[in-house]
């Protein structure tokens, strides 16, 4: 059949008598036909060859058949020494067990000794780093006159680089504090936390008109510092983050399953970000949406640290132009100091 399609196929090219729309139609159509019967000619060829394969592979499982039947009285045969060596790897894996809680214990408490070495180091560069700025202003008043303007400039860049420390420094305070579990731990009324930040944030809630609409919140046993913070920083990046509508904020909760969880979800209708940086962006110092929004980054690692304090997890969901939503849970029961 393929053969006498490309005899047609040869005719109609070559012919002289059929020509333009007519001579292109049909050699489309003749295309068509000569696609479908190389589908078909190929489905037969698969056809004939499934079928030898299933016939062998027929025959092939009733050798198997045989040979299964003594594998399983082999099988029978190493089934016993196979629990006595379960019963010996269980034993190794216990004492594995006990040297891992060791070494993670060990290891939780460098973390501790670091997240203290980095608050202390943090707050006593800031001496230093107060006294370079005061002296490079003063070296700016008493001897402007005496600088050209690249001496100026250079002056400048120093105040703003110290500045920029400052503030990162600040920053790691703040990240580090997050981590110590010795903060008193309360019972909190979540409506008040949030017209405590409402308070902490009314210059811009004022100034950009933000709109709240905000479920019934529940009373959790919890940090009050890191869920101040908590909360804060979210509402603040949904303000900060605005886009060109009036910022609205919607602050939704539900109890979960287990009683212990709560999950609560923060609603904004900003600039939204893409959904690639799910990971990314809940580490220190890292700015998505650009250099021109103030800020350093660490906000919404704050955020992740202080949920994963109170055992809960945090992600968001995100469509650029339309907004983003932080969905996190939080348990109402903080773990003992150990």
């Amino acid at each position: 059949m393929s053969d006498v399609l490309e005899k047609i196929w040869r005719i109609i090219q070559n012919s002289t008598s059929i020509k333009g729309p007519e001579k292109e139609g049909l050699l489309e159509d003749l295309s068509r036909l000569r696609k479908e019967q190389n589908a078909y000619d190929f489905k037969l060829k698969r056809i004939l060859k499934d079928k030898s394969i299933a016939v062998n592979i027929l025959e092939a499982t009733i050798e198997d058949l045989e040979k299964k039947n003594l594998e399983v009285e082999q099988a029978n045969q190493k089934l016993s020494a196979q629990q006595e060596e379960l019963q010996a790897q269980k034993q190794i894996i216990e004492e594995n067990a006990k040297i891992l809680k060791q070494n993670l214990e060990k290891l939780e408490l460098s973390y501790r000794e670091l997240e203290q070495f980095s608050y202390i180091a943090s707050h006593d560069l800031k001496s230093p780093l107060r006294t370079i700025a005061s002296f490079a202003q003063l070296l700016e008043r008493r001897y402007q006159a005496e600088l050209d303007k690249e001496g100026q400039e250079f002056i400048q860049f120093i105040v703003s680089g110290v500045n920029q420390m400052s503030d990162v420094i600040q920053g790691l305070l703040q990240y580090a504090q997050i981590g110590n579990k010795a903060e008193l731990t309360e019972c909190l009324d979540l409506n008040e936390i949030l017209n405590v930040i409402k308070l902490h944030l009314q210059v811009d809630i004022e100034k950009h008109q933000v709109k709240f609409v905000t479920d019934q919140l529940p009373r959790i046993c919890g940090n009050k510092v890191g869920i101040i913070q908590l909360f804060q920083n979210l509402i603040d990046n949904a303000i900060k983050f605005r886009g060109a509508a009036t910022p609205l904020i919607k602050i939704s909760c539900r109890h979960l399953d287990d009683t212990q969880h709560w999950e609560f979800c923060l609603t904004d209708n900003g600039v939204g970000m893409s959904e690639e940086f799910q990971e990314k962006v809940f580490l220190p110092f890292q700015r998505l949406i650009g250099k021109k929004t103030p800020g350093l980054g660490i906000g919404l690692a704050i955020c992740h640290k202080v949920v994963k304090l109170h055992q809960g997890r945090i992600r968001f969901e995100s469509e650029p132009g339309v907004g983003t939503s932080f969905i996190f849970t939080l348990s109402s029961i903080l773990p003992e100091e150990s």
